[in-house]
């Protein structure tokens, strides 16, 4: 058990290599990694908690906290990674060799990191710490509006993006921060206004790095060409970015 966590890291590290390494790479190789992340640390969050709950009540709690969590907090924490991985790419990029290390390992650990850190909240709130559950809240109501921003998104898996996204996007460059438009819209629900606020906010923070801009710049055209699309219309978007950014840079190296 030791060891499990850290066997994780080095296969998400692994198979993010392995993404950054192909021109050519697939959604269901982003699917794949997500999931591992995700996944990976819950099972090995389960693994360190629940022997130490102390009743069966709680245990079923906490496994079903988990799931919860996933489903909920899965396109939040794809987007906190992304945005880890463009920190990533900006303080790697001045290496005086271009290793294959620079997004996509940086994306899947850190995505596994931040489920396991729902893991270990909800662990210390059920062993008696209850003041947690006030941040789980207000954490989680942001959350649950993104996440289920229509009633098409009421799925019971967060990610549906295994097959190919034909075509790519075209690649753009940043121009202004288009957020406002959905919750400037009377047509949007609360959970696409917060899609649109959480955008809004997160959109000062991203670095000038260049798949970062990329992928910034094509997010920008495609929520002006969507800006009332749903938590599975903007992880779609999310997807094609990464790629079409991704293909883009190896194409000029």
């Amino acid at each position: 058990m030791n060891y499990l966590p850290f066997i994780l890291l080095a296969l998400l590290a692994v198979f993010g290599i392995s993404i950054e390494m192909d021109p050519t790479a697939k959604p269901w190789q982003l699917f794949t990694g997500l999931h591992l992340a995700g996944l990976g640390a819950m099972a090995c969050m389960s693994l360190w908690a629940l022997k130490d709950l102390p009743t069966k009540n709680k245990r079923y709690g906490f496994v079903i906290l988990q799931f919860l969590a996933f489903r909920i907090a899965y396109f939040p924490i794809v987007v906190f990674a992304a945005t880890v991985a463009c920190y990533s790419e900006l303080l790697l990029q001045h290496l005086p060799v271009d290793l294959p290390i620079k997004i996509f390992p940086a994306f899947f650990i850190s995505a596994a990191v931040m489920f396991a850190s729902i893991g270990v909240v909800s662990f210390w709130a059920l062993k008696g710490k209850t003041v947690l559950y006030g941040p789980m809240v207000v954490l989680g109501i942001p959350a649950l509006l993104i996440s289920f921003a229509d009633m098409q998104d009421l799925t019971m898996l967060p990610d549906n993006n295994w097959a190919d996204i034909q075509p790519l996007p075209s690649i753009t460059h940043p121009q202004t921060n288009p957020y406002s438009l959905a919750y400037a819209s009377n047509h949007s629900s609360a959970g696409q206004k917060m899609i649109g606020l959480a955008g809004r906010v997160l959109y000062e923070f991203i670095p000038k790095a260049p798949w970062s801009q990329a992928v910034q710049g094509t997010l920008e055209q495609e929520f002006r060409n969507n800006p009332e699309g749903n938590s599975h219309d903007q992880l779609k978007y999310h997807y094609a970015a990464f790629l079409a950014a991704h293909q883009s840079i190896k194409s000029t190296n």
